[in-house]
């Protein structure tokens, strides 16, 4: 898809030669994201402590379960206390 004579980028360079193309920002920034945490030790050990975490917590489907119901117990309480706003849109339960 990436290559420079018959990938998807000469497709559109040659259809358009003055489009600037772009593969997959999301992945170029998680490249660089880890290029530049591999340098400090901390960030570096910080991301891989959080993939261990969420490679544990996301294998079984019980553990997910029991997460995301403990969330939405802990979003309930915070609107009951008034600690959290809500609104449209607002306090929505997220993936791992």
């Amino acid at each position: 898809m990436r290559g420079e004579w018959n990938g998807l980028q000469a497709l559109f360079i040659k259809d358009c030669p003055y489009a600037y193309y772009v593969h997959c920002f999301a992945h170029r920034l998680q490249l660089v994201l880890v290029a530049v945490s591999k340098e400090v030790h901390e960030v570096w050990l910080f991301f891989s402590k959080l993939s261990s975490i969420i490679n544990f917590v996301g294998s079984s489907f019980k553990r997910h379960s029991e997460l995301k119901s403990i969330r939405e117990d802990e979003i309930v309480d915070m609107i009951a206390l008034r600690e959290l706003k809500t609104s449209i849109g607002a306090n929505q339960i997220r993936t791992l």
